[in-house]
């Protein structure tokens, strides 16, 4: 049988048609409205009245990132998994060159929700390394 949700068409048994669970409903959402968002929201939006259950789909579920503190996004959009720090050294060994703080906020912007402050103190750790012109490269342990 085919169904319609909000002008697309399809099975109705496609989740994308006929969500039924959590992560369907969540990702859809999300997928709309193209913005991460905190698991509460979702939830609402979702209509789920137990807020861990859809907490639990997301950590469960490789196709959502945590972004930010409870806030969700979809992987698909470039978001990277991991802590700050962690998301800080891949994107220096990924650019492979020293970047300055400005072009670090700039970068980790495109793959975490985090305070200029939070990066600025995580580049004081022993894993980076400020060279003679002010900009910063992952330190080789």
């Amino acid at each position: 049988l085919i169904g319609e949700r909000e002008g697309v068409f399809g099975l109705k048994k496609w989740p994308e048609i006929s969500p039924k669970t959590a992560k369907e409903k969540a990702y859809l959402i999300l997928k709309k409205l193209q913005k991460p968002l905190h698991f509460r929201e979702l939830a609402k939006l979702c209509k789920i009245k137990e807020e861990r259950t859809l907490h639990n789909a997301l950590i469960k579920n490789e196709e959502f990132v945590l972004v930010g503190r409870g806030i969700y996004g979809l992987k698909e959009w470039g978001y990277y998994e991991g802590t700050t720090k962690e998301v800080l050294i891949r994107i220096l060994k990924e650019k492979g060159k020293a970047l300055s703080k400005e072009e670090i906020l700039e970068e980790i912007k495109k793959h975490k929700l985090v305070k200029p402050s939070t990066v600025f103190a995580l580049l004081y750790s022993k894993e980076f390394k400020k060279n003679s012109e002010g900009k910063y490269t992952v330190e080789e342990i």
